[in-house]
């Protein structure tokens, strides 16, 4: 039989296709996955899943290919993954053009340019979305799809995915783009570009290829999680309340990739210390060190530290003073606080506030408080966790569960009650950090699992 004329025409569309090395390292990526066939509708010949045309020429574009999906059994292997992997190059491009926007918390003309984008692409799949703008941050996109309307009583899916970054603009330059041994580089593209496009790349498979759930779905893009979500907090507790259950698609666990499962509650504290200034040689009596009456609350700090039972109290900023020979008039520290339990919080909380002058001539101020409450393991997020992993097993991938110190958006909506599997948009490596990756072979698993979730939960 000879070659698909349909299928060589989006061959040659796309950037994969054009470029050899690239095609080649993305095939070499999973090469250890059985070979899945998939029947182009353009010539109704089976094509290798892992070589077939993929996607629509461009990623606005509102037409994604569809596929005749196997005449076999309704399983993982069958489904999802084929379909996965038809359309890797959307996703890949996708995630690409994600990271080549520089989208730092501090720059809103940066994250709104991204944002603008994803409201564009979710706006192209049917959805009611609405901007909200932010007089600091980037704006914030929210879509939602109504479902089955003869099922009014059925619980959303909620979505959320971040598009900031803590990576400065100028980043890329230095540090650059690149595709190498079966991995992605680029700053932000485990925490999370990835994560986003596979969240928009996954709807529009669904939808092209009639696979949409019959419950609603809402989603939402914020762009200030880097910094604790000051902004988005309400906008996230509101989308949150009444959903069945919640897909934080921020990285897995570095490394090996794990869900998370249990999260710590963070505060974040600042001590302002007011003292007298004085000449240090001439009238050292005359003043009080505001230095000296900080310094002895970092030690009172310290001795909080509970790390058996998982409570961290690190007083990681400290400046102060004004001139070598003068009695410094003025001092603060920024506290990092985690915690296991709303309980710890409040302990924790209650002893900061507590703490009083011991220098006679200076006086505290103490600000702050807890910004995400502790995701504690529930049995519900426990059964979603266990979905998730037998899921992954049939798909053929091994994803597992840890607990985190670290904060996401998932502390938001767990205290709303909502059962929240975080990290299932990518697996890599060096998170806010030089050489920042994901894996390629391991994206189009997760794009898998991403589906079943979304069409079967």
């Amino acid at each position: 039989m000879g070659p698909c004329i349909a299928g060589m025409d989006l061959y040659r569309r796309f950037r994969w296709h054009r470029d050899p090395p690239l095609r080649e390292l993305r095939a070499k990526a999973r090469t250890d996955r059985s070979t899945q066939s998939i029947r182009c509708n353009g010539c109704n010949q089976l094509i290798p899943a892992a070589r077939s045309p993929a996607g629509p020429p461009t990623i606005l574009a509102t037409r994604v290919r569809t596929i005749q999906l196997p005449a076999a059994e309704d399983s993982i292997l069958n489904t999802w993954l084929p379909l996965a992997r038809a359309h890797e190059t959307e996703l890949f491009d996708l995630i690409e053009k994600l990271v080549l926007i520089e989208t730092p918390t501090s720059n809103k003309a940066a994250n709104d340019r991204v944002s603008t984008l994803a409201a564009e692409l979710l706006r192209s799949l049917g959805g009611d979305v609405t901007v909200h703008p932010q007089p600091i941050y980037g704006d914030h996109v929210s879509a939602r799809w109504t479902g089955d309307k003869s099922k009014p009583d059925k619980q959303h899916a909620f979505i959320v995915g971040h598009l900031d970054t803590v990576w400065p603009v100028g980043t890329l330059a230095r540090m650059g783009y690149r595709e190498r041994d079966g991995r992605m580089y680029g700053p932000g593209v485990l925490d999370m570009k990835a994560g986003i496009a596979t969240t928009i790349v996954g709807l529009r498979i669904l939808q092209s290829n009639d696979l949409w759930p019959d419950r609603p779905i809402t989603v939402l893009f914020n762009t200030d999680e880097e910094v604790g979500s000051p902004s988005s907090r309400p906008l996230v507790e509101s989308l949150a309340t009444g959903a069945a259950y919640a897909l934080i698609m921020e990285p897995g666990q570095a490394g090996a990739g794990a869900l998370k499962t249990q999260r710590k509650g963070l505060g974040e504290f600042r001590i302002s210390v007011e003292g007298r200034a004085s000449h240090a040689g001439a009238f050292p009596e005359r003043g009080a060190s505001a230095i000296h009456e900080l310094s002895q609350k970092v030690i009172e700090l310290q001795a909080m530290n509970d790390w058996p039972n998982g409570i961290t109290v690190n007083t990681g900023l400290i400046s102060g003073g004004s001139a070598r020979n003068t009695i410094p008039a003025y001092a603060d520290a920024t506290i990092d606080v985690r915690v296991r339990t709303l309980a710890q919080s409040e302990q924790i909380e209650a002893q900061i506030r507590a703490l009083k002058p011991g220098i006679k001539g200076t006086s505290l101020r103490i600000e702050g408080g807890f910004h995400r409450p502790p995701m504690p393991r529930t049995p519900e997020l426990a059964k979603l966790a266990e979905t998730l992993i037998r899921w992954s097993e049939e798909i053929g991938f091994t994803l597992t569960e840890e607990s985190t110190g670290g904060g996401s958006d998932a502390n938001l909506t767990a205290a709303m009650g909502v059962p929240s599997a975080d990290g299932l948009g990518s697996k890599g490596q060096n998170p806010h950090a030089e050489g920042e990756n994901i894996e390629i072979g391991e994206q189009t698993n997760r794009l898998a699992l991403f589906m079943q979730a979304i069409n079967s939960l």
